[in-house]
C-alpha cells in the first residue's frame, strides 16, 4: 500500500479488498511502473493505476497522486485508455509532485537563511543568550549541512523539469540567463555529491565552500525556476496504434502476484 500512488479507486480497493491477482506493467525507458488489477465486485474490466516514482519514494495519501482508471477487457481499448487518458495524467502528476518537493526543499532553506541571518546580526542564541565566536562558527556549519541536505531534494528533481523548460517562448524570455545559472548551479552539487559519495577526501569545510555557491544561485532564482516550470507541460506520448484485431482479456488469468 504505501507505494501505490493514486488517488482513485484502485488506491480505496487496495485498502478494503484482497486483490487476487495483479500484474505490473513497466516502462524502463521513463522509469514507470503501473499496476493492473481484476477490478474489485465487478465481473468484467480492470484498474489501472500506478506505483510511486522511485525519486519520489512512498506515494500512499499523496495529495498529487494521479486518479487510477477503469479499462475494459478489450485489449485494444485498454491500451488506448492507459495511453490517451492515464499516462498523460500521470506524468502531469509527477510534473507536479516534483515541482512541489523542490518548492518545499527552497522554502526550508529560505526560512533556516533568515534564521541564520538574525543570529549572524545580533550575536545571540533564539532565547537572546550572546554566542561566542565558536558556537557562531557551529550555528554556520549547522545551517550549511542542513541546507546542503534539503538542496539534494533540488539537485534530484530539478533536471527533468528544467528540460522542459522554453523561457524564449514564455512571457519571460529573459529568464533563459537565470536558468542557465541553475542548471549551472545543479551540475556542480551533482558533481560535488557523485565525488563525496564515491568516497573522495572532501573535507565538511570544504563541501560547505564548495556547495554553498550552487544553493545561493538557487535561493536567488528558483521562483525563477518554479514560474517556468508551471508553464512547460509534461511530455505528451502520442496514441498507441491498435493494428491488431481486438481481443478480449480473460478474467482470473493475470499472472501476478497477490497484494
Amino acid at each position: 500500500m504505501p507505494w501505490i500512488w493514486d488517488s482513485g479507486e484502485l488506491g480505496r480497493a487496495i485498502q478494503s479488498e484482497r486483490i487476487p491477482y495483479a500484474a505490473t506493467l513497466r516502462d524502463a525507458e521513463h522509469g514507470t511502473t503501473l499496476v493492473f488489477v481484476e477490478r474489485p465486485g465487478h465481473e468484467r474490466g480492470y484498474l489501472v493505476g500506478a506505483f510511486a516514482p522511485e525519486a519520489l519514494e512512498e506515494g500512499y495519501a499523496d495529495p498529487h497522486a494521479p486518479r487510477s482508471v477503469v479499462v475494459p477487457p478489450l485489449s485494444g481499448r485498454a491500451a488506448r485508455a492507459i495511453t490517451d487518458r492515464f499516462l498523460p495524467a500521470y506524468e502531469q502528476a509527477v510534473h507536479a509532485r516534483r515541482m512541489a518537493v523542490i518548492a518545499a526543499a527552497l522554502e526550508s532553506i529560505h526560512a533556516d537563511y533568515g534564521g541564520w541571518q538574525a543570529v549572524m546580526a545580533s550575536g545571540r542564541s533564539s532565547n537572546a543568550t550572546p554566542l561566542s565566536a565558536a558556537a557562531l562558527g557551529a550555528a554556520s556549519e549547522e545551517f550549511l549541512d542542513n541546507s546542503w541536505r534539503s538542496f539534494l531534494t533540488v539537485v534530484d528533481h530539478a533536471q527533468p523539469l528544467m528540460v522542459r523548460c522554453r523561457p524564449a517562448s514564455s512571457p519571460w524570455p529573459t529568464d533563459a540567463e537565470t536558468l542557465s545559472r541553475l542548471a549551472d548551479g545543479v551540475v556542480a552539487a551533482e558533481g560535488l555529491g557523485v565525488e563525496v559519495s564515491l568516497g573522495g577526501f572532501v573535507t565538511p569545510r570544504e563541501r560547505r565552500a564548495r556547495a554553498w555557491p550552487a544553493i545561493e544561485t538557487w535561493l536567488a532564482g528558483g521562483e525563477t525556476f518554479l514560474r517556468q516550470a508551471r508553464l512547460s507541460a509534461p511530455h505528451r506520448r502520442p496514441a498507441l496504434p491498435v493494428s491488431a484485431p481486438i481481443r478480449s482479456l480473460s478474467a482470473g488469468h493475470c499472472v501476478g502476484r497477490s497484494l
